[in-house]
């Protein structure tokens, strides 16, 4: 077992543990802080979000607070395991179906979209915006190519507490443009 891996499985007991103790208010806490999102980008944008598991900031108050400033809301869809995920309108109510990964994501006959925001769950994070996720590679391979399309914004959503000194990054990590918690905007320089 690896340096990430071994923070892995600690991050991710420690995240549960504050999820359980915490999550549904600091979800709301979250959603309070929309209007730093939507001075992002202008409202009608598109953005992108994730339904949570296994102890992640739940985006869901914060999805419905952007999409009434104007925000159009997708979920990221694996539709193979070693391409980037693609990314689907979405709204509240719409029928999902497990993707190639099993996890829910919009049908096949939702919009398939490019996001102007990707907003992705983390198990850490540090002050250069670096994460540490899963360690599937999915976001970063997908990261990597919106950087080729355009101007695509990267924030992390995480618990406080989730803020570590250094994460342990590797060459096709990609960086956060910023994080967002219940209590704090972190912006990072980045080109």
């Amino acid at each position: 077992m690896d340096e990430k891996d071994r923070l892995r499985c600690a991050l991710t007991a420690r995240r549960r543990a504050h999820f359980e103790a915490h999550g549904a208010a600091e979800a709301q806490a979250l959603a309070s802080h929309a209007e730093k999102l939507h001075a992002e980008k202008a409202a009608g944008n598109i953005i992108a979000a994730y339904l949570p598991m296994g102890g992640e900031l739940d985006p869901q108050p914060l999805m419905q607070a952007l999409r009434r400033k104007g925000h159009s809301i997708c979920l990221p869809v694996c539709i193979d395991e070693d391409a980037p995920l693609i990314f689907r309108r979405y709204k509240k109510g719409d029928a999902l179906l497990p993707d190639d990964m099993g996890i829910a994501a919009p049908r096949a006959t939702a919009q398939q979209v490019t996001p102007d925001i990707v907003l992705l769950p983390l198990l850490a994070f540090d002050g250069q915006g670096h994460r540490l996720g899963r360690g599937g590679g999915f976001y970063d391979r997908s990261l990597a190519e919106l950087k080729k399309r355009g101007d695509c914004r990267f924030i992390g959503l995480a618990f406080d507490m989730q803020m570590v000194d250094k994460c342990p990054i590797a060459p096709h990590d990609e960086a956060l443009h910023a994080v967002l918690t219940p209590s704090q905007w972190h912006e990072f320089d980045r080109d």
